[in-house]
């Protein structure tokens, strides 16, 4: 497992796990899996009930194929938007990334975090919080469900977060002062 710098370059607000046998970064690969139609066509073919009956009660998989692209589009443009901003804000990248646990009530270093936008609500990115403006990506998901133990996709991210909030520790990356030998 490797952690790889998205943005900026020179001093990182997000990183990215690349696992070990994969060609591409969480970050990279999951927002070229939401601008992929033919992926995009067969998941939403798969999950027919979650597409029509779930969550967001979708009817078509051509509409939610297009939303998709759209929102992964406003996505990653915001993110990239909160994580330049957090040199002057670094509370900024917090008001997309929250506990994923509803309940939790404080922010804490080493929380497993989602980044869900308003304007693209079933789309999901994973992170570890290592501080208001330090987070590491472990993956992403399209979410119909109201639950992550609902489907095998999203317990697979769950999983995940697990596995690289391990990885951090063993690593001694618990805090940003332990992130700085990690600068490009």
């Amino acid at each position: 497992m490797e952690l790889i710098p998205i943005f900026p370059k020179e001093n990182p607000r997000l990183f990215a796990v690349k696992y070990d046998g994969e060609s591409a970064d969480e970050y990279h690969r999951i927002f070229d899996l939401w601008s992929d139609v033919e992926y995009l066509e067969r998941f939403f073919q798969d999950n027919p009930e979650d597409l029509s009956k779930g969550y967001y009660r979708y009817q078509s998989v051509d509409a939610a194929v297009e939303k998709t692209i759209n929102d992964a589009e406003s996505l990653e443009d915001y993110l990239l938007y909160l994580a330049a901003r957090s040199f002057r804000d670094p509370f900024s990248l917090q008001t997309l990334f929250q506990p994923l646990n509803s309940h939790e009530t404080h922010l804490v270093s080493m929380q497993k975090s989602k980044a869900k936008y308003k304007k693209s609500p079933w789309l999901r990115l994973y992170a570890v919080r290592i501080a208001s403006d330090l987070f590491v990506i472990t993956g992403g998901a399209i979410k119909l469900t109201k639950l992550m133990e609902e489907r095998e996709h999203t317990q697979q991210e769950l999983c995940k977060l697990d596995l690289v909030k391990n990885f951090l520790f063993d690593q001694g990356l618990l805090d940003k002062d332990d992130f700085e030998y990690l600068k490009t």
